[in-house]
């Protein structure tokens, strides 16, 4: 696809209009400025990299305050600009890719902490997660979920685009309480914030931005926990995963991390210089120091042994090998290599993964993260296959969805397409109040553009023919 902007002479008009309200160092034409600030994770799909590579901003602003922000919105409104906001672009579908070019809202130097209490803290938009776990620790405190990007990612760019991570094991994904109030920005000639909270947030969590600008959120902290990291080795997935759910049952033991990967994916991690053993499954874990004899016993039922585990000063963070990071490591092994996101029945694991590895043999190599949602645990893959053609990967998609394995397709950057969200309603009504123009980040949010979503802008729309395929 490419992705087209506005005309020479819009795109000056829309920088004249910036020129009043920021200084000249926060407002970049520049080519190569324009273009990291359009980009994120996509390219671990080689078909968002196709899609989507194609796609610039017009203009980039860093807004520094909630008032410089509102101002920038204002100018949006007026002008009738494209708003996409970003925050580390650490996504994987796109997220933050203005598919109809305009105005990239980087909002990294939004980046206070505001407040730091017992059990919550209110940060800006572009506080990252590191730096707040920093300020927590300090308090006694640590944060509850985080991305594997725990160094760059930031704590609203995770809300608006992100679902699970670290910590979802014990506390769940993003929408189980993990978000305790936000504030929001709507795209208006007078933008006011409007404070979220209890149910209205839904309107804004993995909403791709798409639904309002986030200016704060304020999320719980849990009381800081001294963490062992340790890989344990399996005879195979299926063995691990017997494991896993002994572990995760088990409210003995804390637990922060709970991942299995196959040989077929920990081949890649060579650059790390980590013993993972070469020919079991190996699970990845974080918890509770001094709980170690306890796991070891539970590994033990399923033929488990202790591999290794780090020093307690150790600055290796297993959680690089987890999540979405087992992805990165892949790709950067073999470009040829992509990923799904599926979701497991947790009785029927090892009928399925048999029923698909039989079909697709090492093409599909099993990564598992184990997590709480709404109270339940739940068995996610995300594991790595080979990539050989959009119509090879769809027959995979609909090979795995026959045997009872859900697919979100992490290959689709709709927002209905890929992340199957069950609020349509809720979210459509959220657009039509905060952005009744259309403005933000359009071509995202299909169920919005089939509403007859009209920013009118003088910008040429990109092509919407990804999004009016059927939703997976």
């Amino acid at each position: 696809m490419r992705c087209e902007g506005g005309n020479r002479e819009m795109v000056a008009t829309v920088v004249d209009r910036l020129a009043e309200i920021l200084p000249e160092d926060r407002i970049s034409v520049d080519p190569r400025t324009r273009q990291s600030n359009s980009e994120d994770y996509a390219w671990f799909s080689n078909v968002l990299e196709e899609d989507l590579g194609g796609c610039r901003a017009d203009v980039v602003v860093w807004p520094t305050t909630a008032e410089e922000l509102a101002d920038v919105l204002a100018v949006a409104h007026g002008t009738r600009t494209p708003v996409t906001a970003r925050g580390g672009g650490t996504g994987n579908y796109g997220q933050c890719v203005p598919v109809r070019g305009g105005m990239v809202v980087n909002l990294t130097k939004m980046n206070r902490v505001l407040e730091l209490g017992e059990g919550l803290a209110r940060v800006e938009a572009g506080v990252k997660f590191a730096d707040l776990d920093r300020a927590a620790n300090s308090t006694g405190q640590e944060i509850r979920i985080y991305p594997s990007t725990y160094l760059t990612a930031t704590l609203c760019g995770f809300v608006a685009g992100g679902s699970g991570g670290i910590g979802s094991v014990a506390h769940g994904v993003i929408a189980d309480g993990n978000v305790l109030a936000a504030t929001v920005y709507p795209v208006l000639d007078a933008p006011k914030p409007r404070h979220l909270t209890g149910a209205e947030l839904g309107s804004i969590i993995h909403a791709y931005g798409t639904t309002g600008v986030l200016v704060d959120v304020t999320v719980p902290l849990a009381r800081r926990t001294e963490w062992e990291q340790a890989v344990f080795s399996f005879p195979d997935i299926v063995a691990c995963h017997g494991f896993a759910l002994d572990l995760i049952e088990d409210r003995s033991v804390p637990k922060r991390l709970l991942t299995g990967v196959e040989p077929g994916v920990t081949r890649y991690f060579g650059r790390a210089r980590l013993p993972f053993p070469a020919e079991r499954t190996s699970a990845i874990l974080m918890y509770g120091l001094g709980c170690r004899e306890r796991v070891e016993r539970l590994a033990g039922r399923q033929g488990g042994r202790l591999e290794f585990a780090l020093p307690q000063d150790s600055r290796t963070r297993l959680s690089d090998f987890t999540w979405n990071h087992t992805t990165l490591w892949a790709k950067k092994a073999d470009d040829s290599l992509t990923y799904l996101q599926t979701g497991w029945s947790v009785d029927r694991f090892g009928e399925q993964v048999h029923a698909i590895q039989a079909e697709y043999g090492d093409d599909f190599a099993m990564h598992c993260e184990y997590f709480r949602a709404d109270g339940s645990a739940f068995t996610a893959a995300l594991p790595i296959i080979r990539y050989k053609g959009r119509e090879h990967l769809d027959r995979m998609v609909e090979f795995v969805e026959s045997v009872g394995v859900g697919v979100a397709n992490p290959h689709r950057y709709v927002l209905e397409e890929g992340s199957k969200v069950e609020n349509v309603e809720e979210l459509l009504r959220a657009k039509r109040e905060n952005d009744p123009a259309g403005l933000l980040n359009p071509g995202k949010f299909q169920a919005a553009f089939a509403a007859g979503e009209q920013s009118g802008h003088t910008f040429k729309p990109a092509s919407m023919t990804l999004a009016r395929q059927r939703v997976l």
